[in-house]
């Protein structure tokens, strides 16, 4: 109990692996969609939305930057939390709470899977995390 752990297991064969990239490459896009304005894919992509704000006069000498470092960021986020709030982001985002045939319900189903297999050994014992994500996980 008093061992910090992050555990990073391979799962590459494991099912809810390919249940995690199903799950991203039908979110991602609709994520990226949405998220466009306040997402940077790289350097370069983070000068250009500099120089584009700068160009439009929003860059002033007095603008702040901020920037965070969360420890432990897939171990500390909340695993119900996640999945409200995933719930909100397809309610609102999705035409017919629908992609393809799939419904909400049937990809939430999908998420608590992915959330609730990261099963790992150490010392002889297995151990399921229980709180945040998999390391390594697409999904997550």
């Amino acid at each position: 109990p008093d061992t910090p752990l992050r555990p990073i297991v391979a799962a590459i064969h494991a099912l809810a692996t390919e249940v995690s990239k199903f799950l991203n490459d039908l979110l991602a896009p609709i994520f990226l969609r949405v998220a466009r304005q306040t997402t940077f894919i790289n350097g370069i992509d983070l000068v250009r939305a500099l120089e584009k704000h700068a160009a439009n006069g929003h860059l002033k000498p007095t603008t702040l930057f901020i920037t965070f470092d969360v420890e432990n960021l897939y171990t500390m986020i909340p695993r119900q939390g996640v999945l409200e709030v995933l719930l909100r982001f397809l309610e609102r985002n999705l035409r017919n709470n629908k992609i393809g045939t799939l419904r909400i319900d049937d990809i939430m189903r999908m998420a608590r899977l992915v959330l609730d297999t990261n099963i790992f050994a150490y010392e002889n014992k297995y151990y399921r995390q229980i709180r945040g994500g998999a390391m390594g996980s697409v999904f997550t």
